[in-house]
């Protein structure tokens, strides 16, 4: 048995939540140019939850920008719209970085779903900047123009569900409590995670990841009670670095 292992077992609890893991889609993008122009184009969805996605195409976009998507996204995935084939909803673009090797010239973009219709600023201007200002009552993220120019994040977020387990220690390290959770997106320095783990910020715990062979401890930023009733933590990691490039392995098996 791994130390990993081990810790997991330090603790029962019951599962919080199951969410489906990501599976290749494809999505049509569309947006327009700052001449008015629109495009469109085809893209690879590699990670998806109900608030966001990551997928590859053949454009760049940028951090800040809205984009329309239409894709076959899971019934139990949708704030609405759950009996039609294709789900159509907007995202804010989180990031967008360029692939090398044998996908150079692609990119990989992340977006942040925001709901059904764009918000009257971008029908004024669709040139416009966006940023997160907090979440709906639908579940999906609430925005706003943004008044200075986007801030690129430290690590890039990737939008996949992976179940771990979060444990409230104490300044010995010790665990006190504990429940297994899924995680909403996770990047090198942390992670979002749907948990029910009754802590406060600026509390530390221990996130451990079993399919990715990781144990580290984290200082809970946010504490966030959604509306749609799922509680959230914010977590950044404070002694190791989650190994973000095992995502890419799993993302290429499913």
């Amino acid at each position: 048995m791994s130390a990993i292992t081990e810790s997991v077992t330090e603790v029962s609890s019951e599962f919080v939540e199951e969410i489906a893991q990501p599976s290749i889609l494809n999505a049509v993008v569309k947006s327009k140019e700052t001449d008015g122009e629109h495009w469109k184009e085809v893209a690879d969805v590699i990670s998806y939850s109900a608030t966001g996605a990551g997928f590859y195409m053949a454009r760049p976009v940028e951090p800040g920008q809205l984009i329309s998507l239409m894709l076959p996204l899971p019934a139990e995935m949708r704030c609405y719209d759950h009996d039609k084939e294709f789900y159509r909803v907007w995202g804010l673009v989180q990031f967008c970085q360029k692939l090398g090797g044998e996908d150079e010239g692609s990119y990989h973009v992340g977006v942040a779903f925001t709901g059904k219709n764009a918000p009257s600023a971008y029908n004024e201007d669709p040139t416009r900047h966006f940023r997160i200002s907090g979440m709906n009552g639908d579940g999906l993220w609430k925005i706003e123009p943004a008044k200075a120019a986007f801030k690129i994040r430290r690590d890039v977020r990737f939008w996949q569900s992976i179940e771990c387990y979060v444990a409230l220690v104490d300044k010995d390290k010790k665990s006190l409590s504990g429940a297994k959770s899924v995680t909403e997106n996770i990047s090198k320095s942390g992670a979002a995670v749907f948990s029910s783990l009754d802590v406060n910020v600026g509390d530390r715990v221990k996130f451990i990841c079993e399919p990715h062979d990781y144990s580290g401890l984290a200082i809970v930023c946010n504490r966030q009670n959604a509306k749609d009733g799922r509680m959230r933590l914010h977590l950044n990691f404070v002694n190791a670095k989650f190994p973000v490039e095992s995502l890419k392995l799993v993302e290429a098996k499913n």
